[in-house]
């Protein structure tokens, strides 16, 4: 008589055998390396470049008779990262550290947008006549990095761009400055 062990044995074989394959290989013991971000691995900069950019422009005429308004300029700025394996998730984790090493106050979110309220504040108290401009700008600053991670993990390159603090001024129009941060700001004075 045959036990019931043997018989599970001889059935599994039986098996295998009309399969005509072998069992199934064991899983890998070892798994991939993780991803490498900036969180996890070190981060090396390349050249900085910086270019000064209007973020918002609004003008206002004042004489005896009435006070004009107009929004001439809207355009805040959102960071942005680039670069493959590289995202959005990265862009403060980059923005601190590259703030930290150049000694900048980078954006790690879009700039302000309600910077056209701030200015049209601001001009409020102002008596200057004829046109005046209000004006907000910051830094365009873009780098290129590389992220290396320990593990076997591959490097990543990328470019980070983003913003620096913003600055505020205003500007009459009858006696644009000499110089300024932002010399294209006297191109939004009305013609009229």
């Amino acid at each position: 008589m045959r036990g019931p062990g043997r018989c599970v044995a001889l059935l599994a074989a039986a098996l295998l055998a009309a399969c005509g394959g072998s069992p199934a290989p064991e899983p890998s013991s070892s798994p991939a390396p993780p991803a490498c971000t900036p969180d996890t691995g070190t981060v090396d900069w390349g050249d900085l470049t910086s270019t000064p950019s209007l973020l918002h422009v609004v003008a206002r005429y004042l004489d005896d008779d009435r006070t004009t308004w107009r929004d001439l300029l809207d355009r805040p700025f959102t960071p942005e990262v680039t670069g493959d394996g590289t995202d959005r998730t990265w862009i403060p984790t980059l923005a601190r550290s590259l703030g930290e090493l150049r000694n900048l106050n980078l954006g790690a979110d879009a700039s302000p947008a309600t910077e056209l309220e701030s200015l049209h504040t601001m001009l409020e108290g102002s008596t200057q006549r004829g046109w005046v401009l209000g004006y907000s700008g910051t830094s365009l600053v873009e780098a290129g990095f590389r992220v290396t991670c320990g593990g076997g993990a591959a490097p990543v390159t990328g470019t980070l761009t983003t913003w620096n603090s913003v600055d505020a001024g205003f500007i009459a129009c009858a006696e644009p400055p000499a110089t300024s941060t932002f010399p294209e700001v006297c191109d939004y004075c009305p013609k009229d």
